[in-house]
């Protein structure tokens, strides 16, 4: 880090429909401070790489500074990353470029897709959360169905619309991409991750944070050294 006693501000993306409760079991890193944005919704944004411009706005470039995103936060790191200038960007259980997305998603946009989904939909789907996104504790689980609660279900369409018309061909070479193989939501086989976790589910930023921690530390404790 360093030689001042100013932090390096690590900037963090939650997964669609979380917050910053999917990072309760990170550990704080010597010489850095987290920040999370916060998910919002913008008018006449329709990409991910509009969506990124007006976050990109949220974010103090004057200094030094990492991302850190989760699933579609990663996505959209992907994106701010070709936008801003990080130290560094780490991204979990996520993609880097359309080419990580399985090409069956991508056909959900020619079925209108987001037109089905309703509260019904997704109370099926945030009710079998195992199932669909890996294993949790029942803390986990509780935390889990809390931000469950806050859904805006408009968001939510927005978002799966927006990530099915991504059209990412290319991602920098900064991006530390961080995968499980046991990952039902993104593929492993479609993945070209920079950091394999063996067994590691779509939730292993839970699941899985000893390894996870252990990697943050190695990768940001070394920025600005």
């Amino acid at each position: 880090m360093s030689d001042n006693n100013k932090k390096h501000i690590i900037y963090r993306l939650s997964g669609m429909g979380a917050d910053y409760r999917l990072f309760s079991e990170l550990k704080p890193i010597n010489g850095c401070e987290f920040v999370d944005i916060e998910w919002q919704q913008f008018s006449n944004v329709k990409s991910l790489s509009d969506y990124a411009i007006e976050l990109s706005k949220q974010i103090d470039t004057s200094e030094p500074f990492s991302l850190l995103g989760v699933s579609m936060g990663g996505m959209v790191c992907s994106e701010l990353t070709d936008i801003i200038n990080p130290e560094k960007a780490v991204i979990i259980s996520s993609a880097k470029t359309t080419k990580e997305i399985p090409s069956s998603y991508k056909r959900l946009q020619f079925l209108g897709i987001t037109r089905l989904l309703n509260k019904e939909k997704m109370r099926y789907l945030l009710g079998n959360p195992a199932r669909f996104f890996g294993v949790m504790n029942s803390e986990q689980r509780k935390l889990f169905y809390q931000m469950s609660e806050n859904i805006d279900i408009d968001f939510i369409a927005w978002s799966v619309k927006a990530i099915l018309s991504w059209n990412k061909k290319s991602a920098s070479s900064k991006i530390v991409h961080i995968h499980g193989t046991s990952d039902v939501v993104l593929p492993y086989k479609n993945i070209i991750p920079t950091i394999t976790i063996e067994n590691g589910d779509h939730m292993m930023i839970w699941n899985k944070s000893d390894e996870i921690n252990k990697i943050l530390k190695s990768i940001f404790e070394k920025v600005d050294s």
